[in-house]
């Protein structure tokens, strides 16, 4: 089990539009890959749907619809360490025990902040992408236009997530690569 950290350390907020009775949002399962990459996914990360319909991390130059992960993997309410439920007494219960996680939808109407991002520059309207591969799959960067799958573009830059951490305001906007 993963050592405990302050919850608001690694963040998806939302500045404007959500939550929202029209918003669209989505929960899957993390597929195993995700984790040859990473230890853990991160709240804030960018995903994508594979085949099976599970969260793999990034989207790369893949034409995908992005998503944008509430829960990192080992927040409990996507999986339990407690023990099993069937065989161990008192053993605490996950509120979501599928091990499914939400994410904002990238065609959503709303700004986010991320603390899920590489280090570097972001002025306003820098595009972002997300890369599959290295240690830093699922972390938002600096993206080209007709290369990259563009997960959106940055709005305020670098600011406070609301909690004491810097995070990297966007919206989400995804443009497609021919």
């Amino acid at each position: 089990m993963a050592a405990p950290r302050q919850y608001s350390a690694y963040t998806l907020n939302a500045l404007k539009g959500w939550p929202s009775m029209t918003a669209l949002d989505y929960s899957a399962e993390f597929d195993s890959s995700c984790f040859s990459l990473v230890t853990e996914v991160l709240p804030g990360s960018v995903v994508s749907l594979n085949a099976s319909g599970k969260y793999v991390l990034g989207v790369g130059t893949n034409n995908v619809m992005p998503l944008f992960v509430f829960n990192g993997s080992n927040d409990p309410d996507v999986q339990n360490e407690g023990g099993t439920p069937a065989t161990d007494k008192g053993v605490w219960i996950a509120i979501n025990p599928t091990g499914q996680a939400l994410a904002l939808v990238a065609t959503g109407a709303y700004e986010l902040v991320s603390t899920a991002y590489e280090s570097g520059s972001y002025p306003p309207n820098t595009p972002l992408t997300s890369r599959t591969s290295t240690a830093n799959a699922g972390k938002l960067k600096s993206g080209t236009i007709g290369t990259d799958m563009i997960v959106g573009f940055v709005s305020r830059g670098l600011v406070d997530n609301g909690y004491g951490t810097t995070g990297l305001a966007f919206w989400p906007c995804p443009v497609f690569h021919v």
